[in-house]
């Protein structure tokens, strides 16, 4: 494999065996360089054994079917990700293989798996990959992996693997000082954990870069790498910006709308439904994310308060699960997180017609009203009356196109401009939600001058769970960027799963639509542009936030490559006492941070912890019920809890297949019909998974709702099989 000649001066560090971060420009071949390093590293020791981690699973065949693929002439390269019916015997397959390409959360697993046929040390691999390496913070996979490395590290455990990180962007951590910045590099190389240069083994990080805001400052970088140096093709930034052209940028910018009676007419009916829930402090500032934020925050004081009314005379002891709140209390909290709900559906339509069309927005209400079929509740009857009196005024005004949004006109002239019936153009647009990527793609196909075959379009989004539109499976994604990459696609709608890691070919123009973000995606976003001739383009209205970010990010690139210049030119017992420092701060608050979360977890004894529909607000079952399978699925092993709710027709169907369980049907509240979760087949034994959103939990001290498990304030015991199977079907095993 030959390599560049800033791609041999970049890796030449790690070709001797010392740990680094590499800093070179996205399309200079990061990947490229790190197979090669690979290769050198497998050739020279017995043996050796290479892990690439990822942290996305699409990743994972992207690079088993690209760069790496040139190992295989050599070696035995394995791809296994949550998607692969490999993952279940992870540690047989790393010890059968040469390269193992992975998610993280896949190694994490092992490492900290208590089964004996299940688990792997770092000393396993003689080389680690970690691919997006500035995800190295906080609560990352990645940090926790190398948490584990300097905890054994600075503990005086020998042959661990030695460090190199790549990255494009390794960002400023969210500082805007130089000293900030300069703190957030060094930081990040020392957590990859550095090791003696006569250690065996390298680990690889590619296409590192830190997002600003991760609380993670340059120095920090640095440590949680554990590198010796940063790496960067100085002396050879001709060649390089001879294969990584720069696209010129331009900023199109828009005026407000100098009429907008749909978004007006919006505003009068969210303002009826605040008088209706009576509750004076409710803020005004519609179509807002701070706006959204408040009636999340309502929306959730509906759910647990009528808790409160039981615990303080209602009707029924508090904790009979029999016992329900009195009607008025029931009413009041019910209308109160009802409301909030469709305050909710009404914000988001404001902002999508902010952002896109009216007509984009008022069918997202009219999907929202048509699936409302509870006509019992007074609540409901009059939300669904609203709606219905305005639904004409809201639909024609929607269709008028003398209140158009104004980014669209714009949007439309960049695309004709560049999209030309013989041309042979390549773009993407990127925007900040998947209804917003759907909604332009409609928009595409609805606006006559753009429409012919010169232009292709196509969505790109995420592959997460999503409340407003259907996630794009990854064979989904896969099929979408082939596509594009052959050239039957020339133009996607993305969101920001198109700005970093994926393997996407190079476009002329790009286009960035009223976004705010900070400088590593504007970087990343950027770097897709990389044909001759190519046009960044930032789309937004004038003197708004959008603008003033994109003009703060340029200034933040150019104080991180002050700060990296400066890093590199550090002396090396200044650099090293640095480093040390920070990762001994770092495992000194990691330590702390697990005995806080322990603390917590022993606040309240289980049986003294109720759980309530989140929604109807009964009492279904007690923390005592409730047990891990895997260390990670949430069950109640209470036989009597099948009584509460009941279950959907029709299994829920996964791409990929579990070692011990299959999932099973949805299940939902007996009362009120409030999702909680599914049912699992555990070896043969039905259970049902609690999703903790889905419940109020009560304990002695408060009454609140958490988003993850991990945060409850009672112990959770592991699920015993024997025992359950024992007291369940009365025998002994």
């Amino acid at each position: 494999m030959e390599l560049r000649g800033y791609q041999r001066d970049a890796v030449a560090p790690a070709l001797r065996g010392r740990n680094c971060i590499v800093w070179l420009p996205t399309g200079a071949g990061k990947t490229r360089a790190a197979v090669h390093v690979c290769r050198r590293h497998l050739e020279s020791r017995r043996g050796g054994r290479v892990a690439v981690l990822v942290n996305k699973v699409h990743l994972v065949e992207q690079h088993a079917e690209k760069e790496f693929h040139a190992l295989q002439d050599a070696f035995r390269v394995t791809a296994v990700s949550g998607d692969s019916s490999h993952k279940v015997f992870f540690a047989s397959v790393v010890k059968q293989s040469d390269v193992v390409i992975c998610t993280a959360q896949i190694l994490q697993n092992a490492l900290v798996s208590t089964e004996e046929d299940a688990r792997l040390e770092l000393t396993d691999f003689s080389l680690l990959v970690i691919d997006e390496c500035h995800h190295t913070h906080k609560e990352a996979v990645y940090n926790k992996i190398m948490v584990n490395y300097l905890q054994r590290k600075l503990g005086g455990q020998q042959e661990l693997p030695q460090v190199l990180g790549l990255t494009a962007s390794p960002g400023t951590g969210g500082a805007t000082s130089f000293e900030g910045a300069v703190q957030h590099i060094l930081q990040a190389l020392g957590s990859l954990g550095r090791t003696s240069p006569n250690l065996p083994g390298c680990c690889i990080a590619l296409g590192c870069g830190l997002r600003a805001g991760s609380g993670v400052s340059l120095s920090q970088l640095c440590a949680n790498l554990d590198t010796d140096t940063i790496t960067s093709a100085q002396e050879e930034e001709q060649q390089v910006q001879s294969h990584v052209p720069e696209p010129r940028k331009q900023y199109d910018l828009c005026q407000e709308r100098v009429q907008d009676p749909f978004g007006e007419r919006l505003k009068e009916v969210m303002e009826r439904i605040q008088q209706y829930v009576e509750i004076p402090s409710l803020p005004q500032d519609f179509g807002t994310q701070v706006y959204e934020q408040r009636i999340v925050e309502l929306e959730s004081k509906g759910e647990v308060v009528w808790v409160r009314w039981c615990g303080a005379g209602g009707t029924g002891p508090p904790y009979d699960c029999g016992a329900g709140p009195s009607p008025a209390a029931e009413m009041l909290c019910r209308r109160t997180r009802v409301c909030a709900l469709h305050l909710r559906k009404y914000n988001d339509a404001l902002l999508i017609n902010d952002t896109v069309r009216m007509v984009d927005a008022f069918q997202c209400l009219q999907q929202f009203y048509d699936t409302r079929k509870d006509t019992k509740d007074p609540t409901e009857q009059f939300l669904s009356a609203t709606f219905e009196e305005n639904r004409a005024t809201l639909q024609a005004l929607a269709g008028d196109q003398r209140y158009q949004n104004p980014r669209l006109d714009k949007l439309e002239a960049i695309l004709r401009e560049h999209f030309q019936p013989l041309g042979a153009s390549r773009g993407i647009v990127f925007t900040k939600t998947r209804q917003s990527a759907h909604s332009l793609l409609s928009w595409l196909q609805d606006t006559a001058t753009l429409c012919g075959p010169h232009i292709r379009a196509a969505v790109l989004t995420g592959a997460g769970y999503s409340n407003q539109t259907r996630p794009m499976t990854q064979n989904e994604q896969q099929d979408v960027i082939k596509l594009f990459r052959n050239g039957t696609l020339n133009l996607l709608f993305s969101t920001s799963v198109a700005e970093e890691g994926l393997d996407i070919p190079e476009c002329n123009i790009v286009v960035r639509y009223g976004l705010m973000t900070n400088e590593i995606a504007m970087m990343q976003a950027q770097g897709r542009a990389r044909a001759e001739n190519s046009v960044y383009f930032v789309l937004a209205k004038a003197n708004s936030r959008e603008v003033s970010r994109e003009l703060l990010n340029e200034e933040l690139v150019e104080l991180m490559e002050r700060a990296i210049r400066a890093v590199q030119a550090m002396p090396e017992q200044e650099y090293r006492l640095q480093i040390r420092e920070l990762q001994q701060a770092a495992i000194a608050t990691c330590l702390m941070k697990e005995a806080r979360i322990s603390e917590r977890q022993q606040q309240h004894h289980p049986d003294t912890v109720r759980l309530h529909c989140v929604n109807c607000g009964v009492v279904v079952c007690c923390g005592g019920d409730i047990r891990t399978v895997e260390g990670m699925h949430h069950v109640n092993i209470n036989p009597s809890f099948g009584l509460h709710y009941r279950v959907s027709s029709g299994k829920i169907q996964f791409q990929r297949a579990f070692k011990d369980w299959e999932p099973g049907c949805r299940i939902t509240c007996g009362e009120c019909s409030q999702d909680w979760g599914m049912e699992m087949l555990y070896r043969q034994v039905k259970l049902p998974i609690l999703c903790i959103k889905n419940f109020v939990v009560e304990t002695p001290a408060e009454k609140r709702r958490y988003k993850k498990w991990s945060a409850v304030t009672f112990p959770i015991k592991a699920f015993d099989y024997v025992e359950y199977c024992s007291n369940t079907y009365g025998q002994s095993f």
